[in-house]
Order: structure tokens, then sequence, then C-alpha cells
């Protein structure tokens, strides 16, 4: 059954159960839609390394419509899901509750609340971070000045999203806010 207002999805047949992921959905969450409850799949999941003692573990995820990705972070009350190996690299979920952060000049989710629905043997797609997709839309930084004056300042996100080697396109530096992030990345 289709999702709400997205008109095309990705199918997939696991057992008996069907569900498709709802595609344009994470552009949305990107953009700062609230209310959506959009199936998506965990293209990647770590654990960030936390160094402060005692602190609890934090999980760093790619959500997936099978067209772009968005990162998030789950709440610690989300953990026992992956305690529990219910929630690993390409499941699927349906997102139920969420907001959106801005930390280090980078928007990413803050899951709330989710459900597993099932695990998928790979990636559904060949989804592109929603970043590099946005800013493939915004206007070269030439032409945004074309009163004269000073120069244009550089972009703001400094460049990190088109560098999505092999770091995942997480990006790079200390994490802060919130208390998301657990510190340094690694």
């Amino acid at each position: 059954a289709p999702h709400g207002r997205f008109a095309t999805r990705v199918s997939s047949a696991m057992g008996d159960n069907v569900y498709d992921l709802s595609m344009g959905s994470t552009m949305q969450l990107y953009q700062g839609d609230v209310g959506l409850q959009p199936v998506l799949q965990i293209a990647d999941l770590r654990a960030l390394e936390n160094k402060t003692e005692g602190a609890e573990k934090r999980y760093r995820v790619m959500l997936s419509d099978g067209v772009h990705y968005v990162t998030a972070m789950l709440t610690s009350s989300l953990n026992q899901y992956v305690a529990d190996d219910k929630l690993r690299k390409f499941s699927v979920i349906k997102l139920k509750d969420y907001f959106a952060n801005e930390v280090n000049n980078r928007k990413i989710i803050i899951v709330l609340d989710m459900e597993p629905l099932y695990h998928a043997d790979d990636v559904k797609g060949q989804p592109v971070s929603v970043e590099s997709a946005s800013n493939k839309n915004a206007p070269p930084a030439s032409k945004q000045n074309l009163a004269g004056g000073q120069p244009p300042a550089a972009p703001a996100y400094g460049g990190g999203y088109g560098a999505q080697g092999a770091g995942g396109g997480y990006g790079g530096g200390a994490q802060t806010g919130g208390g998301y992030g657990g510190g340094a990345q690694t």
C-alpha cells in the first residue's frame, strides 16, 4: 500500500511480508517536514565512540528511501533494538517520531521512535546523500552576487558534503548539541 503522499515506491518481498520504501521522504525530512511516518531502510548503522565515562552508547544511522539517504541519530531509548538484533544494517523500519537538528552546520534527524519491520539482505536502490542532492539545486556562488560589491562568502557547509569517501559521507569533527553524537567522530 502507498504511504501518504509518496507516489512512487521501491518494493521488496521478504517471506510473506511486503513493505515499500517511502521514496522522496528523506528529502522531506531533511527540509524540515514533520509528522511523516515513512518506511525507510537503515543503509548503515554505527556505534559512536563516547569519550564520557558512563555515558549511554549512541548510534548513527543512514536512513534511506531508496533514492536519498539522510544522517540520523537514535535516542538511547532505542538502543535495545540494536542490542536485541531487531535493528541492524539493511533493516527496514517505519519512522514514527523524530525531529531535525543542526550539528556542526549539518542537519541530522534525531529518531525518537520507530518500528523495525524486517531485515533486507542489501541496500535497496542506489541512494545518494540529501545534502549533495540539495547542493546541486543551489545556484552557483558566482551567480549569487550579481549586484557587484564584495564576493559572496564561502558556503557554510565548508565543502564537507562533497567529500564523501571512505567515511560514508558522515563528515568529520567533534559533534555537539544536545548530547547527541557523544564526542569526536572516528
